[in-house]
């Protein structure tokens, strides 16, 4: 295996002790190996392969699933290691939360034409009383 930094060596070799902050982390011999490793970006991506004798093509899943990759990248953090160092992809951005109108209720949504609507048959209501005096008598 071959060990990419000093850091990276000197991390590993103070043997899976991890002191960040006030907290303390053991992290195994298994995921101090994962993290000695160089990964290329092809490692963390799924393939598309030709597999069957039809022809039928099928993905393969990546070589790295996303659960082991957070956890290398959280045990590089801890260790001290820029996560890029090894080979790993950067961290992916959070997109913004959609800002979508409430729905809201029937009535609410249909409030403003109401009101407008009533605004005119207020204004229009002394003439059609008018109409109506001279149809009563």
């Amino acid at each position: 295996m071959k060990i990419i930094s000093k850091a990276i060596k000197d991390a590993i070799t103070n043997h899976s002790v991890a002191i960040k902050g006030t907290a303390t982390k053991c992290i195994s011999a298994q995921k101090l190996n994962h993290i000695k490793q160089q990964y290329k970006p092809s490692d963390f991506k799924p393939t598309f392969k030709n597999i069957n004798l039809w022809g039928k093509a099928k993905w393969k899943a990546p070589k790295v699933s996303r659960r082991k990759l957070a956890d290398m990248r959280k045990n590089c953090e801890y260790l001290g290691i820029d996560p890029n160092s090894i080979g790993l992809p950067p961290k992916p951005e959070k997109k913004p939360p959609r800002n979508k109108p409430r729905k809201g209720a029937k009535h609410e949504r249909n409030a403003p034409e109401r009101k407008a609507k009533i605004a005119k048959a207020l204004e229009e209501m002394p003439q059609t009383i008018a109409a109506w005096r001279l149809v009563c008598v």
